[in-house]
């Protein structure tokens, strides 16, 4: 089940001071899940460990994406190639970890 975070309207988001900045960093055994909505479809963009968010952007550590092989029948955690800066709006979710999130490439 996912709940929700955190939401951040894009750059300069207007509901967030000037010098106000949130920490987010889920209890163990959960990591955060970044999506990004479009229309009524919702994406993922990441799922990440840690992130924090000012009022510019939304900066996700230790990020990575779900990848498995051609049968689907594997999946396992792939790191994106560094930290992920995120400037459009996006919502952060709280989600259980799963064994493929334990299981990095």
């Amino acid at each position: 089940m996912m709940k929700r975070f955190c939401n951040f309207a894009g750059r300069g988001d207007m509901s967030i001071a000037n010098n106000q900045y949130f920490n987010l960093e889920p209890d163990p055994g959960a990591v955060l899940l970044v999506t990004r909505r479009f229309g009524k479809a919702e994406f993922i963009i990441c799922y990440a460990r840690s992130a924090i968010v000012d009022k510019w952007g939304c900066y996700c550590f230790e990020s990575f994406r779900r990848v498995s092989d051609l049968g689907f029948t594997r999946c396992w955690a792939e790191r994106t190639d560094s930290d992920l800066m995120i400037f459009h709006s996006v919502t952060v979710y709280v989600v259980p970890e799963e064994e493929w999130m334990r299981r990095c490439d």
